[in-house]
């Protein structure tokens, strides 16, 4: 079994692409991969973010504004996780769709109106997306990411449990790094010195 952890800004374009590459992997060629996309919130990616929106970086209240605007976003996607791992990610999906591609401004109206596409309990969306228990598995996620040494997005960390505790790090996710890290699925640990000598975007954790 391959797990993958794709560490995601659910505002960042970059990251819708790399969510597709792991969608597209795990639907047409592999069934035996586990994957999790996990929302990620610190300072150097809210730098990121207005740099690549043209925003001002240096501007404190701007940075507030952002900062809180993506911890609500991610509130929301982990409220809709805990009505299962599929429906959680077609909420993002869809949520990230009408924010990034469609320009959508952010709002109470739109998250429910994503809600409700993606059949969501819409009363117990709203109840947990105001919850203890969604702002502890934000932080969860956080604490995971600090382990993991992931502190930019797009970065997935791939692991196939059935041969070693030894992870790959892939700092930029394309669809052709993943389908030839697959494609050796069963000799993932065995070959990862292999993989980062003919990718130097690869690194062993």
């Amino acid at each position: 079994m391959l797990e993958v952890y794709l560490f995601i800004n659910p505002l960042g374009s970059r990251c819708m692409k790399s969510e597709k590459c792991i969608l597209r992997l795990a639907d047409q060629i592999f069934g035996d991969i586990s994957y999790q996309f996990i929302p990620l919130l610190n300072p150097q990616m809210i730098d990121q973010h207005l740099k690549a929106t043209n925003q001002d970086c240096h501007n404190l209240n701007l940075r507030n504004k952002q900062f809180n605007l993506h911890y609500r976003i991610i509130l929301d996607y982990k409220a809709a996780l805990f009505q299962g791992k599929k429906k959680g990610r077609l909420f993002l999906l869809n949520l990230q769709n009408q924010l990034v591609k469609q320009a959508q401004p952010y709002s109470e109206k739109l998250v429910l109106e994503v809600a409700k596409h993606v059949h969501l309990d819409l009363a117990m969306f709203k109840e947990d997306r105001q919850s203890e228990l969604a702002r502890r598995a934000f932080q969860a996620d956080q604490r995971l990411a600090s382990e993991m040494n992931v502190a930019a997005p797009s970065t997935a960390i791939l692991y196939n449990a059935d041969v070693s505790d030894c992870g790959l790090m892939l700092p930029d996710v394309t669809y052709q790094a993943l389908y030839e890290i697959c494609e050796n699925n069963g000799l993932i640990a065995k070959q990862a010195l292999a993989h980062q000598k003919s990718a130097p975007n690869l690194h062993i954790l």
